[in-house]
């Protein structure tokens, strides 16, 4: 396992510049960037998913109940799930769709 550091400078548009470490993961062949940010989430994303659990909780309780949905409507999604897994279990039959085998 190799670890690399970046160091990548960005100009903040408050004034500054705003230093931003990344650490680069290799195992084996593959890298993964790891960033070490203070937090993911702001406070306009706290905001936005607490109003919509607030909405979630509160929405049902006031709009009244809709009517059952017509019987073919409640088959559309077994009809689109068949024929994913169909498509799925399909043998490949494109010559450009063999690929050696990676390692």
């Amino acid at each position: 396992m190799e670890v690399r550091r970046m160091n990548m400078n960005m100009s903040s548009p408050y004034g500054g510049a705003t230093t931003v470490v990344q650490r680069r993961v290799v195992y084996g062949k593959r890298d993964t960037i790891v960033s070490n940010s203070k937090s993911d989430f702001n406070v306009k994303t706290v905001l936005v998913l607490v109003g919509l659990a607030a909405s979630l909780l509160i929405l049902p309780v006031i709009l009244p109940p809709l009517p059952p949905p017509p019987t073919m409507m409640l088959l559309l999604p077994i009809i689109i799930l068949g024929g994913l897994m169909v498509f799925a279990f399909l043998p490949c039959s494109l010559a450009s769709g063999r690929h050696k085998r990676m390692v």
